[in-house]
């Protein structure tokens, strides 16, 4: 697992986020990113939209990610804080293992 300075640049959906990544020498990678272990309401719903919502209140501009790889899609799979573990224990998203 490796972990990096990240900024949100939006919140795609209630477990995707576009960040820009510092990977150090000045050097970073801007990508979307999937929240690690965690299943929200697609956004075509109502309670996606609330998920969404939720994200957003909860992310700060700033903050570091552990990331755990790649998904199917080749997004990095990202850990924010206790972010993730938040969204689940609020109700907004489902855990999720591959």
């Amino acid at each position: 697992m490796y972990t990096y300075k990240a900024k949100l640049n939006r919140v795609v959906d209630g477990d995707t986020v576009n960040l820009t990544i510092d990977l150090g020498f000045r050097l970073t990678y801007t990508a979307n990113c999937r929240l690690a272990g965690i299943n929200a309401p697609e956004m075509s719903t109502e309670e996606g939209k609330v998920s969404k919502v939720a994200l957003i209140q909860m992310l700060p501009p700033e903050f570091t990610i552990k990331s755990t790889g790649l998904d199917k899609y080749g997004r990095p799979v990202v850990k924010i804080g206790n972010i993730n573990d938040k969204m689940i224990s609020d109700g907004y998203a489902k855990r999720y293992d591959k």
